[in-house]
């Protein structure tokens, strides 16, 4: 069980999770822009030397030390997308202080370890070129490699033909081909951009019986609060396109994408519902069917992303079955859509999305990260359920009907 609360302290909304579940505490700090290609490559690179060399520790090691002699706190930088958006996000981990036998500010030493992260870029200097230099080249290695992986590869190629006029396409650890370009001066605007411009909001999660306002002061205060729409892509019928590359494969990458016409939080909800049937799961169709009784995959899942009415599938198949397994993922999607499905089915969907909820909450950034897209979207709980309660069958086939695919991408041998 847990209570949220939401305060404004120096102009920043700050969400109090109070929970006796944990013997840690986790305070993060969520920063929300545009997705676009100009920022995007800037805000990851900039995320990872935040976390890295700081004001007070001028040294990755020291600043690790500090931390690991604060009872092994954790510190974590991470790039998310969301609807149209970017979203950076510094997360700390650390044991609370009533766990810990000396007389240790636990809470204060983290909001100055924060406040600290959040600053440093600004004075960024001649002596911080050499570390500048080295953070692009891990991250261009880093992009590199996930290049080297033919099913991330593909998945990104899909994206860019299927979203080619929309920045949808663009993932949100940035662009590689961008890297180069990236200088100290932009990194040290888009700091500033960050810090001013950016949705900001501050989250902490724990057993706060003890936790007010004053403890949570310093760590960002602005002038103002700074309120963004958060919103998702609207529905584009889409131009039906087949695409195919080959390359030295020994594994063909067949994916597809699909637009969905969803319009409201219900519709969503039932489009969630329809993942989890078609290839969300190992009880979906895709896994059974295509997978086990078919064998025409040696891996198979669907992913939705139910706030744009985006939903993808991911296959690795032989060379010689793509036509075959891309004809029968389109009849399992058929089957939906004419309702060849039990009521059975769509209860035991409905309750393993309920258990996968629940064990989510069971964890702090899981706890954290729902709370989270509720402030987003405006929602609780409870609405929640009752979207979840309103999915059935007669739901399932009016919004599967309404999903129309898109883009086929298959990456095969030559």
């Amino acid at each position: 069980m847990y209570n949220v609360k939401t305060e404004t302290i120096n102009n920043i909304p700050v969400v109090f999770i109070d929970t006796g579940k944990f013997k840690t505490m986790n305070l993060k700090v969520q920063f929300r822009s545009e997705l676009t290609r100009e920022r995007v490559s800037v805000r990851y690179l900039l995320s990872r030397m935040m976390v890295k060399k700081t004001g007070k520790f001028t040294t990755e090691s020291e600043f690790l030390n500090h931390l690991a002699h604060l009872y092994g706190a954790h510190l974590t930088s991470n790039a998310t997308k969301k609807g149209r958006d970017h979203l950076v996000s510094f997360n700390l981990e650390f044991i609370n202080s009533r766990f810990v036998k000396e007389n240790l500010d636990l809470l204060g030493e983290m909001t100055s370890v924060l406040k600290d992260v959040l600053a440093t870029p600004a004075e960024y200097g001649e002596a911080d070129r050499q570390f500048f230099a080295r953070e692009k080249r891990l991250y261009k290695s880093r992009l590199k490699g996930l290049r080297d992986n033919k099913a991330q590869k593909s998945f990104e190629n899909l994206l860019n033909i299927m979203f080619e006029d929309e920045a949808y396409k663009y993932l949100s650890h940035g662009v590689l081909e961008d890297i180069d370009d990236i200088t100290l001066d932009d990194i040290k605007e888009e700091h500033r951009k960050m810090m001013a411009h950016d949705e900001a909001v501050i989250l902490i999660s724990g057993h706060l019986d003890e936790v007010g306002e004053a403890d949570l002061q310093g760590i960002l205060g602005r002038d103002e609060t700074v309120k963004l729409p958060y919103r998702g892509y609207d529905f584009k019928k889409p131009d039906f396109k087949t695409v195919t590359d080959s390359e030295s494969v020994e594994q063909a990458k067949l994916n597809i994408g699909f637009r969905a016409d969803v319009g409201n939080a219900r519709e969503r909800m039932a489009l969630n519902v329809i993942n989890q049937m078609f290839g969300g799961s190992a009880t979906s169709y895709l896994f059974k069917n295509i997978r086990e009784k078919e064998s025409l995959a040696y891996q198979i899942h669907s992913q939705a992303d139910i706030k744009n009415g985006f939903l993808f599938v991911l296959a690795g198949v032989s060379p010689d079955q793509t036509a075959k397994a891309e004809s029968a993922v389109m009849h399992e999607l058929g089957r939906i859509k004419a309702g060849d499905f039990t009521d059975e089915f769509v209860e035991e969907t409905k309750h393993l999305m309920k258990v996968n909820r629940k064990e989510a909450v069971d964890k702090p950034k899981g706890l954290i990260a729902l709370v989270y897209n509720q402030l987003l979207n405006g929602t609780t709980d409870e609405d929640w359920k009752r979207s979840m309660d309103a999915v059935d069958r007669e739901m399932i086939v009016e919004v599967a009907n309404r999903i129309h695919a898109d883009t086929v991408y298959t990456l095969t041998g030559k």
